[in-house]
C-alpha cells in the first residue's frame, strides 16, 4: 500500500534528488506508535524513501537491501523531513538515503534496489 498522501505528502521536490515531505499527524499509525509521544515507524520512513526514489528515477522498484540504517533521532510527525538520494559510486543500483531535518541528519542508510528496467540507475 503506498503512503503517499495518506501519511505523507511532497511539499516540494527540490533539484537534485532531494524530497521535502510533510506528514499527516492524524494518521491512525500514530495513534499506537507511541501513545502521546507519535514518532514516524522506521519501517514507514524507509518505504516512504522507496516510493520517492521511484519518483525520481522514473521507474516502479523495490529495495532488495537496506545496510547500515541508523536512526539518530526520531521523527515525529510535525517536522518536515527532506529525504536525499545519492547515487552510489562503488555499487551499481544502489542509493545512498538522507532523511533531515534542518540540516541535521536524523536517519540514513543504503538501499540496493531492482527494478523492470535495467538501464535505470
Amino acid at each position: 500500500m503506498l503512503l503517499r498522501n495518506k501519511l505523507y505528502k511532497v511539499e516540494r521536490e527540490l533539484a537534485g534528488g532531494e524530497y521535502l515531505v510533510q506528514f499527516d499527524g492524524s494518521h491512525p499509525v500514530f495513534a499506537g506508535h507511541f501513545p502521546g509521544h507519535p514518532i514516524v515507524p522506521g519501517a514507514c520512513l524507509v518505504q516512504i524513501a522507496e516510493e520517492l526514489l521511484s519518483e525520481h528515477l522514473g521507474q516502479h522498484l523495490r529495495f532488495t537491501a537496506i545496510r547500515n540504517l541508523k536512526f539518530r533521532q526520531p521523527i515525529t510527525p510535525d517536522k518536515q523531513v527532506t529525504y536525499t538520494f545519492v547515487l552510489s559510486k562503488r555499487t551499481p543500483y544502489t542509493y545512498i538515503v538522507q532523511l533531515s531535518t534542518n540540516g541535521a541528519i536524523d536517519a540514513d542508510f543504503t538501499a540496493t534496489y531492482m527494478c523492470n528496467n535495467p538501464d535505470v540507475q
